[in-house]
């Protein structure tokens, strides 16, 4: 809960057409390892016993994180100034670069309080030309990351902040951040070896995925996708809306008299069968398939599979 969004929208589902609120249902719990049994800590890595009641493991990667000073935004979006023309910096803080990630694993951590729960991280450095700097161009946030706005289309979104999804008389007061660089983390390898393991076989199988059909911050690693052209069913047709909701199932006659009216556009998420995982409109009917007419481009997802890599801190 510590951590913050660096973007000011998001959209309510992954690329893969899982929604965001449903993958907080899929993060299961692992307990921190016991001190006794505990391996030595990373000369890099913070020193001590970690305060958590559980860790977090998520369904996909370690989340990239940046302790990174936010440029304060007024509501428009515009950057605050100074009276020399200088823009206004904010506290250091942690910040995502997976923010639908973020938005899971806060919804997660939320249903949980009071206990305190930690998650394992990848922080990324500081460095000029570094992955984080180049992701932070897009950092928008007006409210230093302490909430994020959700949906598909701007004027369609829903604001969001933690304490939503938390139990009555949850309260923000209290919760201090133990550092504000990867030094001052806990090593995750000595305390959430199974979460450290969980992480690498998830970020694996994306590895694969991405290597096969493109994409990022895809929701589930899953396992391999089995993709293929298959004629248009006459019903099960099923498509995600802006707030996040799943519409359907449809007949396609349906379906092809929305498309007449320009109903759907390239990014909705949507599948013929229920069964089936949601692919963007725009990717159901190749060049040459004509929309609910002919052949769809049918997606399935095979059980996961792979082998953990190293990963350092938890946060």
């Amino acid at each position: 809960l510590n951590i913050r969004f660096s973007q000011l929208r998001i959209a309510p589902h992954f690329r893969d057409g899982h929604l965001i609120k449903d993958s907080a249902c899929e993060v299961f719990e692992a307990p921190l390892q016991d001190r006794h049994f505990a391996g030595a800590a990373s000369e890099d890595a913070a020193d001590g016993v970690p305060v958590y009641d559980v860790v977090l493991v998520p369904p996909f990667p370690a989340i990239r994180v940046i302790s990174w000073l936010p440029k304060l935004r007024r509501p428009d979006g515009e950057a605050e100034r100074d009276a020399n023309g200088d823009q206004l910096l904010g506290m250091r803080a942690w910040f995502a670069l997976d923010n639908r990630r973020l938005y899971s694993l806060q919804c997660a951590a939320a249903k949980r309080w009071p206990r305190q729960c930690c998650v394992v991280v990848r922080c990324i450095e500081e460095v000029p030309g570094g992955e984080g700097l180049r992701e932070l161009r897009k950092f928008r946030t007006t409210t230093e990351g302490r909430s994020v706005e959700v949906g598909a289309r701007a004027g369609e979104t829903r604001a969001f902040t933690w304490l939503q999804a938390a139990p009555p008389g949850a309260i923000a007061r209290g919760m201090e951040v133990e550092g504000l660089f990867p030094e001052d983390l806990f090593d995750a390898w000595q305390w959430a070896p199974q979460a450290v393991a969980a992480a690498a076989h998830a970020g694996q199988q994306e590895e694969e995925n991405e290597k096969n059909f493109g994409g990022s911050e895809g929701g589930y690693p899953g396992g391999k996708k089995e993709m293929k052209m298959a004629p248009c069913p006459d019903n099960g047709w099923q498509y995600i809306d802006p707030a996040g909701n799943i519409q359907g199932p449809f007949p396609i006659e349906k379906m092809r008299t929305w498309h007449r009216h320009n109903f759907f556009y390239a990014d909705l998420p949507m599948r013929s069968d229920p069964v089936d995982a949601f692919l963007p409109f725009g990717q159901l009917f190749p060049p040459g398939e004509k929309p609910f007419q002919g052949r769809v481009m049918r997606c399935r997802q095979n059980a996961r599979n792979g082998l953990p890599m190293p990963l350092r801190h938890v946060q």
